[in-house]
Order: C-alpha cells, then structure tokens, then sequence
C-alpha cells in the first residue's frame, strides 16, 4: 500500500536521564580503558548487585557522598578516588601476600585490577599468556625447519648440484 500523505506528526519523547549518567560520563573521560569492559545492562548497582560495572557502582558512591556530605561533584570524586586506591591497593598487597580477595566484593574497582601487579588488566595477562604461547610455536616451527630465531639462514650448508653431471 502507499504511504500515507500525511506524516504522523507527535512529539518527540523527552531523552531519560539518570542522576548517574554525568558522573559516569566523566568516569569514562578520566579512565577511557574502562569504556570497553562489558556491561550487563540486567545489573541494577542501586540493589548492590555485584555484577554491576565498576563505572556504574563508582558514579553511585560519589553521588550518595554528595548528598549525604552536602559536598560538590569535585570534592566528592576526591573521597571516592581515594577509597577506590584503597581499595586496589588491598587488592594488589592479598595478591602479593598469596590470599587473593573475592572478586565479587569489589565496589570501585575492575575485576581483577590491582591483583596482578605485571598487567593492568585481566585481558592484558591473557594477550601475554597468548603471545608468549605464539612466540614458542613460531619458535619451534622455525627450528623444525632448520631457521635460525633471527630469521637468516640455516647454519647447514646444502650441496649443490654439479653442473654437467
């Protein structure tokens, strides 16, 4: 059938924003790595569920430290920073001392971050994992085909042919 001749004319619905949306968008502009982590949009952090993204559970606790201090957005972001270091650091000295913490009680911070002092995250330790696994395979094919590491040629010599014979 044709389209009709008028167009449906209503307005557009106002966009919903959340008190959190500013906050989280600042958190994202201050940590950029953290846009790319998955979020399950079935989590509501306001419940305290724990597998609420970090981002979303930070934006809530400078949000209840403003309201319950009567603080700014600046002066609060500093107090949660500062329980988010500790938090990493708690996190990074029971790794060192071989009792690692319960991932499901972090509140500020990444899963896995400040656990593995050598990466920064869990995804890097697993490229690292995986270059290094690579790095051995491509080492092993070369000498099973008589290559030397830095790619020259083989130390054995192959006879030549004889011209005329």
């Amino acid at each position: 059938s044709a389209p009709s001749p008028r167009p449906f004319r209503a307005r557009k619905p106002p966009a919903i924003a959340l008190e959190t949306d500013h906050l989280i968008r600042g958190y994202y502009k201050r940590e950029p790595a953290a846009a790319f982590d998955a979020i399950d949009c079935g989590t509501t952090p306001e419940r305290g569920d724990a597998r609420a993204h970090h981002a979303q559970k930070f934006a809530l606790r400078q949000l209840e430290v403003m309201r319950t201090k009567k603080m700014n957005e600046r002066e609060a972001l500093r107090i949660v920073e500062a329980e988010r270091d500790a938090e990493r650091d708690a996190y990074a000295r029971a790794a060192r001392e071989g009792r690692p913490l319960d991932e499901g009680e972090r509140a500020l911070t990444a899963p896995g971050e400040g656990s593995d002092v050598e990466f920064g995250s869990e995804i890097e330790r697993i490229q690292a994992t995986e270059e290094a696994e690579w790095s051995a395979r491509v080492e092993a094919a070369r000498r099973a085909a008589g290559e030397r590491a830095d790619g020259a040629a083989p130390t054995a010599q192959i006879p030549r042919r004889r011209r005329g014979a």
